[in-house]
């Protein structure tokens, strides 16, 4: 079961040149066809005893390749005890493609070093396993995909999974599963969707399989290869983290304020707006800021999307979004929501993203609101590397929303942990600047260039506005800190949502 494909082609890809303008882009890929996914799992019997004997069914050998869910986040108890298993066999050279990873997944450390995983493909890592990936252990670089991208590469067999394991919180015992249901739920299944549709074998492990109807369905049994009781595949209080709560400091409500004045002053604080808000802080706080702008306009918007908060739902609830379209939740607010109101709706990471769906929600939104570790002075963020060159972030839907979105807002305060986050060459992009209008910052507003309406639709309405030099400069005296030097071999490949090769670390 060895995936030489992947290496193959991690292999064989040329490393973006930096410019003056920062990572010089490749041209985009021509764009593959899309394969339906299996129609059938053709296991008779799907319940069995343990991850050992799923191992054994499963022919799980040295070079698998196998994916994983993060609907937990840093709640997650199923991928350590996989990779323990694995471990335990004496398993050599396995590819991991979890959809992120999280300080919770610190053990999997060990496993890189001593080589039972020699390659991984993840949206998005933080915590301790980040420092064993840009160690040198693995064979070659980790590799950085979008949400979109992840679905891409399922949906055309790029990436090839060899077994999926899906934590679900509730079962039937002929696999259909949901996230939505049970004692331990944690939202809408819309990663581990595409992991089942698309994996030669599907794995559900499940704290409850029942014998009786399921609320809901997120993937159906059709998909699903076996069954394992599972004492919990997670734990609800890790599913909130830190990037997934609202700042609550004056800077954050002035950057919200400001954010919403910008919708406005843009015309886009109209009926129909849809729109969502990234993880970060910043980009959170503004969501109740915006609703409350909304509220006093007599607005009701059509959607929200992407993960979802409480105050998502608090402006759902409250009428001021028709639905909300949730491809995983960020709190335990919004996964009851899921579970109990028809307007709350599941979608799959391809539903969500994928660059190969003309209709996916991303490409619908009106506003995006997105948070930054770095931005450069051609707009390029960076939510990936961190000043001190460590690995914090990746991806995500980042550059799946920024580039779908009619308008998309970057937010930041002027530094962090003492580093300028407004730079001259951001490293570790992830979201091309071509995808990205408007700065809002607690010291101002920058308007990309490339959008000359947008600045004078902010000047017509009375808003100052800055260069990006100024911001920068403001930042570069504030920061107490110098970034570290940067890689001099890549660890570290971030993909485009197309699948080109954006920038490395």
């Amino acid at each position: 079961m060895k995936q030489d494909n992947i290496r193959a082609r991690m292999a064989s890809i040329a490393w973006p040149q930096r410019t003056a303008l920062g990572p010089a882009h490749p041209a985009p890929r021509s764009p593959r066809a899309l394969i339906e996914p299996r129609a059938s799992a053709h296991q008779a019997d799907k319940q069995l005893a343990s991850l050992s004997v799923a191992f054994d069914r499963f022919d799980i050998g040295d070079g698998a390749v196998l994916s994983f869910h993060h609907h937990y986040r840093n709640g997650d108890q199923l991928m350590n005890p996989v990779l323990a298993e694995a471990a335990r066999r004496g398993l050599r050279g396995l590819t991991i493609a979890p959809s992120s990873l999280f300080p919770v997944h610190a053990p999997l450390a060990a496993h890189i070093r001593s080589g039972v995983i020699g390659d991984v493909i993840t949206d998005y890592a933080k915590g301790p396993v980040t420092d064993a990936m840009l160690s040198g252990a693995l064979r070659g670089p980790a590799l950085l995909q979008s949400h979109g991208g992840r679905a891409r590469a399922f949906s055309t067999r790029e990436l090839k999974i060899d077994v999926a394991f899906v934590g679900a919180s509730l079962a039937q015992a002929d696999g259909a599963c949901t996230g939505r249901g049970g004692a331990v739920p944690c939202g809408p299944l819309g990663y581990a969707m595409m992991d089942a549709a698309y994996a030669r074998r599907t794995v559900v492990c499940s704290h409850e399989i029942t014998a009786g109807p399921m609320p809901h369905t997120d993937i159906p049994a059709a998909q699903v290869d076996a069954v394992i009781p599972f004492p919990t595949p997670g734990e609800v209080s890790g599913i909130a983290s830190d990037t997934t709560l609202a700042a609550k400091t004056p800077q954050a409500c002035q950057i919200g304020d400001l954010v919403t004045q910008v919708i406005d002053a843009t015309g886009l604080m109209r009926d129909g707006l849809s729109l969502q808000t990234g993880a970060g802080g910043y980009s959170l706080s503004a969501v109740p800021v915006i609703g409350d702008a909304m509220a006093r306009a007599g607005v009701r918007g059509s959607f929200l999307s992407g993960g979802i908060t409480g105050s998502h739902v608090a402006l759902q609830q409250a009428g001021l979004f028709e639905r909300i379209h949730d491809v995983q939740c960020f709190d335990t607010q919004a996964v009851q929501s899921s579970i109990s109101n028809p307007d709350h709706l599941a979608m799959s990471a391809a539903q969500y993203a994928s660059p190969l769906q003309p209709d996916a929600v991303a490409n619908g939104l009106r506003v995006m609101v997105l948070g930054a570790v770095e931005i450069d002075s051609q707009f390029n963020v960076n939510v990936t590397i961190g000043g001190d060159g460590r690995l914090i972030g990746g991806p995500g839907g980042h550059p799946d929303a920024a580039q779908g979105a009619a308008l998309t807002i970057a937010t930041t305060g002027l530094t962090a942990g003492g580093f300028a986050k407004l730079v001259d060459h951001a490293r570790g992009v992830t979201t091309r600047g071509d995808g990205v209008d408007v700065i809002v910052s607690d010291q101002g507003i920058a308007v990309n260039p490339r959008r000359p309406d947008i600045t004078k639709d902010l000047r017509s309405a009375g808003m100052d506005t800055c260069a990006f030099a100024q911001l920068a400069a403001l930042a570069s005296s504030s920061a107490q800190r110098q970034r570290c030097a940067p890689a001099k071999a890549p660890r570290l490949l971030i993909e485009d949502r197309a699948g080109g090769l954006l920038d490395w670390a």
